[in-house]
């Protein structure tokens, strides 16, 4: 009898624990795993575009986003290795979903935010950007881009591979 009674506080304890980490650790926030970025041209709902803007190209760029949800804000900590691009200029946005596929995500517009950064000798670039949460968002994405001055389609484009949740 003392032996089941031992045993039964025991998984009276150990319940009691597994059920208070389990609640405790649903409110913390913390940084989502890296996110890959690859040469994804993305819809402003996340989507990959499934029609080709241009011919192929070879993608010479490679990164990753830590993303960092805190409270009413969000970071993402953007990292680019682009080959041969040294000194370019790239835009990067950080975009919150969901949101209609009809939505543009440009700078300016409602769940975005938007950043410069330029490439060193080496063809790196690093950048954070923090934006409010709106009401409603339960992921981001990030994109980064050059100008074309021969179309509406970026020259060059590279997203994260899935919305991070936030």
């Amino acid at each position: 009898m003392r032996t089941l009674t031992g045993f039964g506080t025991f998984a009276s304890v150990f319940t009691v624990l597994a059920a208070s980490t389990a609640t405790l650790g649903t409110g913390m926030a913390a940084a989502t795993g890296p996110v890959p970025i690859s040469s994804t041209l993305r819809n402003c709902d996340g989507s990959a575009v499934k029609t080709a803007v241009q011919a192929p190209r070879v993608a010479l760029g490679r990164g990753v986003v830590l993303v960092h949800p805190s409270g009413s804000t969000v970071s993402a900590d953007i990292d680019l290795v682009i080959s041969n691009q040294a000194g370019m200029h790239y835009d990067v946005g950080l975009i919150q979903v969901p949101r209609p596929t009809s939505a543009t995500c440009g700078p300016g517009d409602p769940g975005t935010t938007y950043a410069g950064v330029d490439t060193d000798p080496s063809g790196h670039a690093a950048i954070t950007i923090t934006a409010p949460i709106q009401q409603g968002t339960t992921g981001v994405w990030v994109m980064v881009t050059t100008p074309n001055p021969h179309s509406q389609a970026p020259a060059e484009y590279y997203s994260s591979e899935f919305v991070a949740p936030v």
